[in-house]
């Protein structure tokens, strides 16, 4: 590699040479994301969890507890009952 494209190594343990390129991609990543927080308002986040605050969520998960509870009580019913019998 080339030393120009490489930082200076610390001396205290870090012996690891980044590429400058690297760098740069990473700067330009976190100035993306700081974009995109700053750009993107809160009220988006309102908008995408819109079925949580309206209460459609807990209305389908309470219709598939009742799937689950009737599933589960037709499943007890078709298993037969067992018996402990000892004939002495």
């Amino acid at each position: 590699m080339d030393q120009n494209n490489l930082i200076q190594k610390k001396p205290f343990g870090f012996n690891i040479a980044l590429p400058r390129k690297t760098i740069q991609e990473v700067k330009r990543v976190v100035q993306k994301e700081i974009e995109n927080i700053t750009v993107n308002p809160v009220e988006n986040f309102f908008e995408s969890a819109d079925k949580v605050f309206s209460g459609e969520a807990a209305e389908e998960i309470r219709k598939y507890q009742a799937q689950i509870y009737s599933l589960g009580q037709l499943m007890r019913e078709g298993q037969p009952t067992r018996t402990f019998n000892v004939k002495i």
